[in-house]
């Protein structure tokens, strides 16, 4: 017979496995915040708009903000909500940089707040360069930081995500080395944006942890979404090539392919033990890598 386990009940047959796949995904998930930085910063590039100092600090404040989202996210689901992120479950125990170690979780909301104030800093800079439009990517994310959990709990997570750490973090990065808006960016951002969200809902996916024959494994998890997802990202790189509006070296990230086979492959199953899911999670982070990096190569060379 199949029970139902609760997330405090949880005892994975494998937990160094497990364990190890959950500290991979917690460092790879800043590539979120990275990759976009690179390709935003290869875009400049080309234009002959690249200079040092904008670049890092501009990929600084995607950095700082998104651990600044994270701490705001975490106190908002484990001390002023009800709870129902979904990936408690699975990733019990998860909490952001120095939760614990610098400071008590119950102030996390202390951190988000500094993460907050120190882009805000960033944000002063590049106004002082590049005047008042660049100040509406800042507040945007911003915004996009303060109020994700609840927007979160409304079931708007992907499509904030998709947002967030595609369009806006690339178009963010161009305007603010060349401060212009080009077709290319745009287009560059939507394979990024769909394959963080591709992580993004295999990472908070619905679903329970069962105990059936000592086997643990992952259920009610929705498919055809995780499936679309990687479709949408390969074939929006593909059609940019096509279009003529990314470079032929962007199709680099196709290499990714077996990757994206394998973690298909494990979503497509009725089942998988817990320890499987996490390490295709996993997998969809160095997807996001490979094509960010086809895509920064594309522009470069």
């Amino acid at each position: 017979m199949t029970n139902v386990m609760t997330e405090n009940e949880i005892r994975p047959t494998n937990a160094p496995d497990r364990e190890r796949a959950i500290r991979a995904i917690k460092i790879l998930l800043f590539s979120a915040s990275i990759v976009p930085a690179i390709v935003g910063g290869a875009i400049a590039a080309s234009t002959g708009s690249f200079a040092w100092t904008p670049f890092l600090l501009a990929a600084l404040g995607l950095f700082i903000g998104q651990a600044g989202g994270d701490y705001l996210y975490y106190y908002g689901t484990h001390f002023h909500t009800d709870a129902r992120d979904a990936h408690t479950k699975i990733f019990a125990g998860w909490r952001p940089l120095f939760t614990g170690t610098l400071f008590a979780p119950e102030r996390t909301v202390w951190a988000g707040a500094l993460c907050l104030a120190v882009d805000l800093g960033i944000a002063v800079y590049f106004y002082q360069l590049m005047g008042t439009a660049i100040l509406w990517f800042a507040l945007a994310g911003g915004l996009i930081a303060i109020f994700f959990t609840p927007l979160m709990l409304r079931g708007w997570k992907e499509p904030v995500i998709f947002v967030t750490f595609g369009p806006l973090c690339v178009a963010g990065i161009v305007f603010a080395l060349t401060g212009t808006l080009s077709q290319a960016a745009i287009v560059a951002s939507l394979p990024v944006g769909f394959f963080v969200t591709v992580v993004a809902y295999l990472k908070s996916a619905r679903f329970d942890v069962v105990d059936s024959g000592g086997e643990q494994v992952v259920l009610k998890l929705s498919r055809t979404v995780i499936l679309v997802l990687l479709a949408f990202g390969y074939v929006s790189l593909v059609a940019g090539v096509a279009l003529s509006y990314l470079p032929m070296w962007s199709l680099a990230g196709l290499l990714s392919l077996p990757l994206a086979w394998s973690v298909a492959s494990i979503v497509r199953q009725s089942s998988s033990k817990v320890s499987e899911y996490l390490w295709a999670t996993v997998r969809s982070i160095v997807i996001l890598v490979v094509v960010g990096a086809g895509l920064a190569a594309g522009f470069l060379f």
